[in-house]
C-alpha cells in the first residue's frame, strides 16, 4: 500500500523526541535536514577561522507557532488543529496509544503489522482504490509504530483536507484485513528481518536493548521470523478491536487549513467511531544494572566492531529532560561534542560516533554508538568511559555549555519548520503528557539550565560503573582488548549464548 514505513523503534526522525538529529534518506523532512547539515558544516568551518574573520552573531529570531485549537468529540477523540500555511498542504495524523509495548511477547510486531494491514482495504474500498484516491489528492498514507503508540498519517493538498480526513477515518474504523494482503505484508516483514540480521548496527542495538530491559516490553526492537509466524488475521483483528478506540486516540491536523471546517469534517468522519476500553501495557521491572557487562555478538570475519554503550535514563515526561538533553549534547549528541572531537577528530577511530537520549512513557535510555576498526575496539571503550567519567566529575560550563544551548535552541525551529516535523513534535506532547506549551517554551527552558544541573544530569544519565556494552564483530580478533570486562557473554546473530571462539 502507499508509503509504508517499516518501523523498529529508532529509525525515524523525532519519533520518540530523541535528543539528537540524524538525517534519514527519503524522509519527508530530508530537505530541511540537508539544510541543517549545511548550516552546521558552515558553522564548524567558521569556528576554525580566525576570530577577526568571523562575522558577528546576529540576534536570535523570535520563535512563535500559530495558536492551536483543541476540541474533544463526544466519543472521546481529541482533535488538535494548528495552521501552518508555508505550503498549500495538510498533514493529518491519527495516533492510538498502543504500540510495541502492547504486543504479546510471542507476537512482537503485531502492532506494526496491524497499522499496515488496516491500510489494505475497507468495507467500501480495496487497497488499489485507496491508493488511487490518495494519489489523486497529491497525497500519501503511511504508518509509524513506536513503543507506546501507533500513528496513521495522511498528507496531501490542503484543498482536499475533508476528503483526506474521510479516507483516514475509513481506514482506521472500517478495515477488512484481506488475507491475501496480510500474506504479502508478512512476507515483506520476513525479508526485512533477514536484512536486519545482516546489519551489525541493528544487532548491537538489539542486544543492548535486550540486556538493558530484560522482560520489560521496551526490550523489543523488531519482530522475528517466529513472532511473525505467530501473527494471523485473527490476531490482527483482535488488536484492532481492542486498541483502536477514539477515547484512547487523538487527531492532529497541521497545515494550510482553517480550524472550523476541519472540526466539522472530523466530526462528520469520526463521529460514529464507538468508545471502548483498551487494555494497558504491562511493564515488568527491568533487571538491576550492576557493573559493566559486555555482550559480544560473534560475526566472523568482520573487519570492524559495532559498539553500543549505555544505561537507563528517565521517562520522556520527566522534567529533568532539558538538562539531560544538554548533558547528552555535550557528551556525544552534536557534531562538535566531546566524544566526536576525541575519537573522530583527534584519534580517527571512527567516522560517525553518536549519543542518543531516548524517552518512552515508562522509562528511557541513553546509548553511545560507533563503528570502529578492529584494532581500536578496546581503546574506543577506554575513551568513551574516560569522557563519561570526566563529564560526571566536572560537568560543563562556559563557551562549551553555551554552544550546546545554542545548538539545541537553533535546531528546534528547524525541526518544527515542516508540517510533518511540527506534527511529530505535537505527537510527543500528547503521547507523553508533556506541557501543552512545550514547543513554545523549549528554547527558554534549555537556556535556563545551569552548569550545576548539567553536572547532576551527567551523573544521572551517563553510567560509568554500571553499564551495558554490546559489540558486534569478530571476537577472535578483538578479545585481547577486552580483558577489563570481567562479566561477558558471547552470542550468535540470533541472540543465543554460544562458546567464545578461540
Amino acid at each position: 500500500m502507499s508509503s509504508r514505513k517499516f518501523s523498529t523503534t529508532e529509525d525515524t526522525v523525532d519519533t520518540e523526541d530523541k535528543a539528537v538529529l540524524f538525517p534519514a534518506s527519503a524522509s519527508p523532512v530530508s530537505s530541511v535536514v540537508c539544510s541543517l547539515v549545511f548550516v552546521l558544516a558552515a558553522t564548524a568551518a567558521l569556528a576554525q577561522a580566525p576570530a577577526a574573520d568571523r562575522p558577528a552573531v546576529g540576534p536570535e529570531r523570535p520563535f512563535q507557532l500559530a495558536p492551536r485549537l483543541e476540541k474533544t468529540l463526544p466519543n472521546g477523540l481529541r482533535v488538535i488543529v494548528t495552521r501552518q500555511a508555508v505550503v498549500p498542504k495538510v498533514t493529518v495524523m491519527l495516533t492510538v496509544l498502543a504500540g510495541y509495548a502492547n504486543d504479546p511477547p510471542t507476537q512482537t510486531g503485531l502492532a506494526n503489522l496491524a497499522a499496515e494491514a488496516i491500510q489494505e482495504g475497507t468495507k467500501t474500498k480495496n487497497s488499489r482504490q485507496i491508493r488511487r484516491e490518495i494519489f489523486g489528492m497529491g497525497g500519501t498514507l503511511s504508518a509509524t509504530v513506536s513503543q507506546d503508540y501507533s500513528s496513521l498519517t495522511v498528507r496531501g493538498l490542503a484543498e482536499f483536507a475533508p476528503r483526506l480526513i474521510d479516507v483516514l477515518a475509513d481506514v482506521a474504523m472500517n478495515p477488512t484485513l484481506p488475507a491475501d494482503e496480510i500474506a504479502i505484508l508478512k512476507q515483506q516483514h520476513v525479508q526485512n528481518v533477514a536484512q536486519q540480521k545482516a546489519s551489525p548496527q541493528f544487532l548491537a542495538n538489539r542486544e543492548f536493548r535486550r540486556a538493558l530491559f530484560g522482560d520489560h516490553p521496551y526490550a523489543r526492537t523488531s519482530e522475528t521470523e517466529a513472532t511473525l509466524q505467530a501473527i494471523d488475521r485473527a490476531a490482527l483483528e483482535a488488536f484492532h478491536r481492542n486498541h483502536y478506540h477514539p477515547n484512547s486516540a487523538f487527531l492532529l491536523v497541521v497545515g494550510a487549513v482553517d480550524p472550523d471546517p476541519v472540526f466539522a469534517a472530523v466530526e462528520k468522519a469520526f463521529g460514529a467511531w464507538t468508545r471502548g476500553d483498551a487494555p494497558k501495557a504491562a511493564f515488568a521491572a527491568p533487571p538491576p544494572l550492576s557493573g559493566r557487562h559486555l555482550y559480544f555478538v560473534q560475526r566472523p570475519n568482520s573487519i570492524q566492531s559495532s559498539i553500543a554503550v549505555g544505561n537507563f535514563a528517565v521517562k520522556r515526561s520527566d522534567p529533568r529532560w532539558y538538562e539531560l538533553t544538554l548533558a547528552n549534547t555535550v557528551f556525544g549528541g552534536a557534531f562538535n561534542s566531546r566524544i566526536v572531537r576525541n575519537i573522530r577528530e583527534e584519534k580517527g577511530y571512527t567516522y560517525s560516533p553518536s549519543s542518543i537520549l531516548t524517552g518512552f512513557a515508562d522509562a528511557g535510555f541513553y546509548r553511545f554508538a560507533a563503528d570502529v576498526r578492529n584494532e581500536v575496539t578496546g581503546p574506543t571503550l577506554t575513551e568513551v568511559f574516560k569522557e563519561i567519567d570526566k563529564l560526571r566529575a566536572e560537568g560543563s560550563a562556559g563557551t562549551e555549555l553555551q554552544g550546546a544551548k545554542s545548538y539545541l535552541r537553533g535546531v528546534f525551529p528547524i525541526q518544527t519548520a515542516t508540517q510533518i516535523g511540527l506534527a511529530n513534535t505535537l505527537n510527543n506532547v500528547y503521547v507523553f503528557g508533556l506541557p501543552k506549551d512545550y514547543p513554545e517554551t523549549f528554547r527558554a527552558k534549555i537556556a535556563a539550565v545551569t552548569p550545576e544541573e548539567v553536572k547532576a544530569a551527567a551523573a544521572t544519565l551517563l553510567g560509568s560503573d554500571n553499564a551495558v556494552i554490546a559489540i558486534v564483530g569478530d571476537y577472535s580478533k578483538v578479545k585481547d582488548q577486552l580483558g577489563a570486562f570481567k562479566e561477558s557473554t558471547v552470542l550468535d546473530v540470533e541472540g543465543k549464548k554460544t562458546a567464545p571462539p578461540q
